[in-house]
């Protein structure tokens, strides 16, 4: 018994090394059924470490993309590999793979990217914001929903408003956590003119909602004490928000 499994181990091992050792280019439309909406150009390299001159996962594109492939993830069933790239010009790492009897998935992403830009992505045109989103998210996990679900933290700073009308909120912040395929989180702004805290919820399939307490610590436009007073409730010193749609 014990003979059987050292054999049936080494093939796999010497199927995976052949694999993994084979140009990138000619596996790359074999793996396009289990990367659905993801398209590389200007691949080079092979599927153990190669470079590629633009990865695109609409509505996100990465440019000057390397991978190192990831063996000891294999011992979890997954196949994995650790990219590094640049989103819109700023430097972007994580992990990316696939459970073997799963969806596909990202882990560990860090990077940046200016605030207008997530907007655009999400096609919330009416809305311009300032300042720079930074992100730490631990894992972010698909369905077969339009929306992942994610865990993680984002920080956006300066956190400034500047359309429809212009605010500045100081500093905010964002932890989320999955529960059960949901996206839920924390959401805080200190340093500006109103202090916020929330709670947030996005749905797998873009219906999200947020609840909030708004507090004026300063001088806001007056399109902003007419929204306070007309669609929120004051109660304790605090501007109660509800707010539910989809993406």
């Amino acid at each position: 018994m014990k003979l059987w499994h050292g054999v049936v181990t080494g093939v796999i091992a010497y199927v995976i090394f052949v694999v993994a050792g084979a140009p990138a280019s000619k596996l790359l439309p074999l793996l396009q059924p289990v990367l659905p909406g993801v398209h590389a150009s200007g691949v080079e390299g092979t599927v153990w470490a190669g470079t590629a001159a633009a990865v695109q996962a609409p509505p996100v594109q990465l440019h000057n993309v390397s991978w190192r492939f990831r063996p000891f993830a294999l011992l979890l069933g997954r196949a994995e590999v650790s990219i590094d790239g640049q989103l819109r010009g700023r430097q972007l790492q994580g992990r990316a793979g696939r459970a073997l009897f799963g969806q596909p998935y990202l882990a560990q992403v860090r990077g940046s990217v200016a605030a207008q830009d997530v907007l655009s992505w999400m096609r919330l045109n009416q809305v311009g914001l300032d300042g720079v989103f930074s992100f730490d998210l631990g894992d972010v996990q698909w369905s077969d929903a339009p929306w992942p679900a994610v865990n993680g933290t984002l920080n956006w700073a300066p956190a400034n408003v500047t359309r429809p009308v212009a605010l500045a909120l100081g500093k905010a912040q964002l932890d989320t956590r999955i529960e059960d395929g949901v996206t839920r989180g924390k959401l805080q702004a200190s340093e500006g003119a109103l202090l916020v805290q929330g709670d947030v919820e996005l749905q797998p399939a873009g219906n999200y909602r947020l609840q909030a307490q708004l507090q004026q610590k300063g001088d806001v436009p007056p399109e902003v004490s007419t929204f306070l007073t007309t669609f929120t409730e004051y109660k304790n010193g605090n501007y109660l928000f509800e707010w539910s749609d989809a993406l």
